[in-house]
């Protein structure tokens, strides 16, 4: 028996970063939140990221280009749009958890939030 697809939550296109990465439903204005804060030490990059949208922002406008091309981050970018267009929890908390991996293997990643 075949599997049928997971169906979209209501409004959740595929954003993109440049539409901005928002939850669908009621809280539609309101950018995807990340389950708890993410602190950055490096300079020249924001010492925090709190949702969805900074982290693609961080990704696309604040990382050395050389970096950004690296798998770590592609592949974080790629789970942060995922995490965009299904709206689910679990995938915003995959994506987190790839943000502070790369973050944590370039030296990044706040000491505090290493066990997280």
């Amino acid at each position: 028996m075949a599997r049928s697809p997971r169906s979209r939550p209501a409004g959740a296109e595929h954003a993109g970063h440049s539409g901005g990465a928002h939850l669908a439903g009621p809280d539609a204005s309101q950018p995807l939140p990340f389950p708890k804060v993410i602190r950055i030490r490096a300079g020249g990059i924001r010492s925090q990221v709190r949702n969805v949208d900074e982290a693609l922002d961080m990704i696309d406008r604040e990382l050395p280009v050389e970096l950004r091309r690296l798998p770590r981050w592609t592949f974080a970018r790629a789970l942060l749009e995922e995490a965009i267009r299904t709206g689910r929890k679990r995938d915003l908390t995959t994506a987190a958890r790839q943000l502070r991996q790369a973050l944590s293997n370039e030296k990044w990643l706040a000491s505090d939030q290493t066990d997280a």
